[in-house]
């Protein structure tokens, strides 16, 4: 009596298909079309599913389903006669159960993946404040390392810029005057200062300035303001000795030489 393997093979080689032909047309691996014409039933778990794939096969061969099933039908029996309905469900949940703890471990993976950058996380974070706040003659700033700048150092810097020079004047102007600027003996230099201008002048040792229009500017002496200087259009001439009786350190006023008020 013919089988379903002796059946198939013949209505291949009839087609002229390969094995890897029919595979690419089913989508079923060749391993199982040659097994089926070797009428070796074992690599399938159940009949349903074999059946399946015959249908398929059969299809593509050109061969009569109702003929295939008929030749079949004797052989299920004697195929799947170790394999009872306990064996196949045992499996299906052997594999589902691979499936599900696969599934666990990847989410537990993740999980612990989470716990270890957030711990990590807050571990960077408490570094970087230790050092930032902790460490001895180092601030982290920006995560660079730069030498912490003691308090007061600028007014350190300020202090020997103002020791470098006796007298730093400032003067800023509020209406139209000349000033005339005697600096450490090194000759007289005029000025013709404008609303708006700001000068600065510094000496070593002395300076004498002799201002037209005393109303006009204000002064600032070593970073001090020496207030109002006198009317508008009124002489004045100041004089800024380095060491002097006539200016006091702690309230450095110099002494104000008036003259009379310029004409006109």
């Amino acid at each position: 009596m013919e089988t379903i393997g002796e059946y198939f093979k013949l209505k291949r080689e009839e087609s002229g298909l390969t094995y890897g032909k029919i595979s690419e047309i089913t989508k079923i691996r060749p391993q199982y079309i040659e097994t089926i014409e070797k009428n070796d039933f074992s690599l399938f778990s159940s009949p349903q599913i074999l059946k399946g794939y015959i249908k398929l096969i059969g299809k593509t061969v050109g061969a009569d389903e109702e003929y295939a099933f008929s030749l079949l039908e004797p052989q299920l029996k004697e195929g799947f006669k170790d394999k009872n309905v306990e064996d196949i469900l045992g499996m299906r949940f052997k594999e589902e159960k691979q499936i599900s703890y696969k599934f666990k471990k990847r989410i537990i993976i993740t999980i612990t993946a989470a716990i270890v950058i957030i711990i990590l996380s807050f571990a960077s974070m408490k570094v970087f404040e230790f050092f930032k706040f902790k460490h001895r003659g180092l601030a982290v700033t920006s995560f660079r390392l730069s030498p912490k700048i003691a308090p007061g150092r600028h007014l350190k810097k300020r202090k020997k810029s103002i020791l470098k020079y006796a007298v730093i004047l400032k003067g800023s102007v509020t209406k139209k005057t000349w000033v005339a600027v005697r600096i450490d003996d090194k000759g007289q230099k005029t000025y013709m200062l404008y609303p708006g201008d700001v000068e600065t002048w510094k000496a070593k040792k002395d300076m004498r300035i002799k201002i037209g229009n005393a109303g006009g500017i204000r002064l600032n002496y070593n970073g001090k303001s020496l207030g109002k200087l006198g009317k508008e259009k009124e002489v004045i001439t100041l004089n800024f000795p380095a060491k002097s009786k006539e200016v006091n350190p702690a309230n450095p006023n110099p002494k104000k030489q008036k003259t009379s008020p310029a004409s006109g």
